[in-house]
């Protein structure tokens, strides 16, 4: 029993740093999750958009709930509470001290999604998804009304383009140079 006291006191005394520390596990958690996840793209025009931004999108929130309920567990909600529970009297409400606390949360609560967002930025795979069907492709100078493909037809070999087992458009465009060309775009974004 004397440990487990003797714990929590250590925890309570040095609090600021066992929540950077939880931030901190909760960011290698996230990059982790993702490199051990594998992002497999649908290839189909209608949902490759949505599949793309949701794996880029939806994980950050979840990290970032996750972390600020986390942080509402510290003993720096209660001093929020206290500031803003002060009776009027010889000092008023400091907003300052509010305003310290709430930003001090929230940053702390966005390491994780922000790690996340890096790593996906990084790999490129969802980004690949989500942009392969907005592809211009004036950029590889390459003429597709010549092939004879109509504008739906394009589409779907385009989004086919993050999935090199079913890429069936090589006379069109380069899978491989489309890849490198959106990746490219996703890692200067990140």
């Amino acid at each position: 029993m004397d440990k487990f006291r003797m714990m929590a006191q250590i925890l309570q005394s040095n609090q600021e740093s066992f929540m950077n520390g939880i931030c901190g596990v909760m960011a290698l958690a996230s990059a982790q999750l993702y490199t051990s996840f594998e992002f497999n793209c649908p290839c189909i025009p209608e949902y490759n958009y949505s599949y793309g931004i949701s794996m880029l999108v939806i994980p950050p929130i979840w990290f970032f709930l996750l972390g600020f309920f986390f942080l509402v567990l510290n003993n720096n909600v209660s001093m929020l509470a206290e500031e803003w529970k002060r009776p009027v009297g010889q000092r008023g409400q400091r907003s300052a001290v509010m305003r310290y606390m709430c930003v001090s949360i929230s940053q702390r609560s966005l390491i994780a999604p922000a790690v996340w967002i890096s790593v996906t930025l990084m790999d490129g795979k969802s980004f690949l998804c989500a942009y392969s069907m907005d592809l211009d492709m004036s950029e590889f100078g390459k003429n597709v009304s010549g092939h004879g493909l109509s504008q739906e037809d394009l589409l779907r070999t385009l989004a086919k383009i993050p999935c090199k087992h079913i890429y069936d458009g090589q006379h069109i465009l380069s899978r491989e140079a489309a890849t490198r060309y959106i990746r490219c775009i996703s890692q200067t974004l990140n």
